[in-house]
């Protein structure tokens, strides 16, 4: 089976005109550097592991076990964020964290948020406009997708930022942090897994991970000082391959991360994997339904045509504007037919 792919809307080629103007008419060559990996992230060269090669948990090497707290993070009818950089975007197709929380939480929703080359400021969702337009954009996605909980991951693209640059991130994320708690978020951060060593052809990865050691630690701290959760993946399987260049994970490694963050957020004895060994074709089945879901989301709040729509040539098609408000409801309708899948199946959490 090929790969799963997420097909890239024509507005997002303008978000990335947009990052080419701001960062090439700087004469600083790590902005450069980083722009280039930013969108490196793009391209998914994973391939696709059947669920059967996964049929029990496994911790896969990591060093780090969050402390439990006095109440679940996740609780039932909860609807999670994932917000972030290309990592996240990329679990529109790899949705294994989603579906392992399906089938443990009762009624808990999804709506994925993640950008590639997205920072804590939105630079990449300002798309014509500068970093507040794009910070503006953030907030104002979040508050469509609606979360009780936000899993936010920064920090991969940070790992190449000088130490002012650094710091200026964490000022940023701490906004972010308080400025989705001031709306009831929970908020979970989660630090990105160190890059692999891909071989000779690719860059050592050795300067890249002990700059990004320094970025997971003042995320550690922000986490204590904001009273955030943390999923901590710095070392998570450093022996293990998950991607063939060093940066864009396989469908095997987010489905390992999966269950390395689910065990972090105190869920071990995963029902997708005593499902994936009795009714191996019905893993498959819930993926599906799932990626519609998110596909519909998807177009719901990056429409391939929003220059048309709501910017300025709007005079042209701002009419249809409305239909993408619409498109709220065909997510809603996939989220029932997971509800019903599940019913039967009968599988998924048991509720009162």
């Amino acid at each position: 089976m090929d790969p799963p792919k997420l097909s890239l809307p024509p507005i997002f080629v303008v978000a990335i005109l947009h990052m080419l103007r701001t960062h090439l008419n700087r004469s600083n060559l790590r902005a450069r550097f980083t722009l280039a990996l930013s969108l490196a992230t793009l391209c998914p060269v994973s391939a696709w592991i059947g669920p059967a090669q996964f049929g029990s948990e496994q911790a896969l090497g990591s060093e780090y076990v969050i402390q439990q707290n006095a109440e679940p993070i996740v609780k039932p009818s909860d609807r999670i964020v994932l917000i972030g950089g290309g990592w996240v975007e990329r679990m529109h197709r790899h949705p294994w964290f989603e579906m392992m929380m399906t089938l443990e939480v009762p009624s808990v929703t999804f709506r994925n948020m993640g950008w590639s080359g997205d920072t804590v400021h939105g630079d990449a969702r300002a798309v014509f406009g500068g970093r507040a337009d794009g910070y503006q954009r953030l907030i104002k996605d979040s508050e469509i997708a609606a979360p009780n909980v936000a899993i936010l991951c920064y920090g991969e693209n940070e790992a190449y930022l000088n130490e002012a640059e650094r710091a200026e991130f964490l000022r940023g994320y701490k906004k972010l942090i308080e400025d989705l708690k001031a709306k009831g978020t929970r908020i979970v951060l989660v630090i990105p897994r160190g890059r692999e060593d891909a071989g000779p052809q690719f860059p050592n990865p050795a300067y890249y991970n002990s700059n990004l050691a320094q970025v997971a630690e003042g995320i550690r701290s922000l986490a204590k000082e904001t009273q955030s959760n943390l999923i901590d993946l710095e070392k998570f399987a450093k022996e293990q391959r998950f991607t063939e260049e060093g940066i864009a994970w396989s469908d095997e490694g987010y489905r390992a991360s999966a269950q390395e963050m689910m065990r972090q957020l105190g869920f071990t004895n995963l029902e997708l994997n005593k499902l994936a060994a009795s009714k191996p074709a019905a893993i498959e089945e819930l993926r599906s339904k799932i990626e519609s879901k998110n596909e519909w989301f998807f177009h719901r709040y990056r429409p391939q045509n929003e220059t048309y729509l709501f910017l300025f040539r709007k005079h042209e098609q701002g009419n249809n504007a409305v239909e993408v408000d619409q498109m709220e409801q065909f997510v809603k309708d996939g989220e029932n037919k997971i509800t019903q899948w599940m019913k039967d199946q009968k599988v998924g959490p048991k509720t009162n």
